[in-house]
């Protein structure tokens, strides 16, 4: 597993004003081997999304777009349909509203070669603003390289909260895992990833590397804020 290809899903739903700088910070990345799959929610914004989506459809990366005609209700439905579209070893869900560095998949495939029982290894996550100013300072990370068994992981980092794994932005993760967990997480519509990222830390170990190659954008059109201000999250 040298170079395996890692299959990078960008579900898009009204972010076409972020959708440019998500799309060039993965085409752009220093490991090549990869393919992208688009996925629109039936994006209420007149075509905007489109519109910025089309530019990259005869990119040799782009593998796959997929325009819902009815909206699914659901960033996790749509999650599990680039899992079965994907031909990837590895899947990295790329929120389309964030960005990253350019050496992101470089450094997540170097720890999967180092801890190869992992289901999921991910890298430390920078919030920003809506502009890209960064809420946080670059000191507070020191680069170190930590690995838990899957179980362990879930008792320190997932039971309480979901903070260690914030956002799937920073996730690199085995389809053969994904496509094995129990598919209730679907049903959630706030805490889903978190119920997802238990059933995977369930399947093998994880490793995280402290340096912060995602940057996760805070907005006011991010649904998290909405479900914790309406009680949804925590139900």
């Amino acid at each position: 597993m040298n170079t395996p290809l890692v299959s990078v899903i960008i579900p898009n739903y009204c972010h076409a004003q972020y959708l440019d700088q998500r799309i060039q910070s993965v085409l752009n990345q220093t490991y090549q081997n990869f393919e992208v799959i688009i996925l629109d929610d039936c994006s209420p914004d007149n075509g905007a999304s489109k519109v910025v989506i089309e530019k990259y459809r005869d990119n040799p990366h782009v593998s796959q777009i997929v325009y819902n005609e009815v909206n699914s209700g659901s960033t996790f439905k749509q999650w599990q349909k680039g899992f079965k579209l994907a031909k990837g070893e590895l899947i990295w869900i790329a929120e389309s509203d964030d960005y990253c560095e350019l050496n992101l998949l470089e450094e997540l495939v170097k720890l999967y070669r180092k801890y190869p029982t992992c289901s999921y290894v991910l890298s430390a996550t920078c919030r920003v603003d809506s502009d890209g100013n960064q809420l946080s300072s670059k000191s507070e990370y020191d680069s170190k390289v930590s690995f838990w068994g899957g179980v362990d992981f879930i008792r320190r980092g997932l039971i309480c909260s979901n903070f260690v794994v914030p956002n799937a932005s920073a996730v690199l993760f085995r389809k053969s895992a994904a496509l094995s967990v129990k598919l209730d997480y679907m049903d959630y519509k706030a805490s889903g990833d978190r119920l997802f990222w238990i059933y995977m830390a369930e399947k093998g170990g994880v490793a995280k590397v402290d340096n912060p190659l995602n940057f996760f954008r805070q907005h006011n059109n991010k649904v998290s804020p909405r479900k914790e201000l309406d009680g949804t999250q925590c139900e």
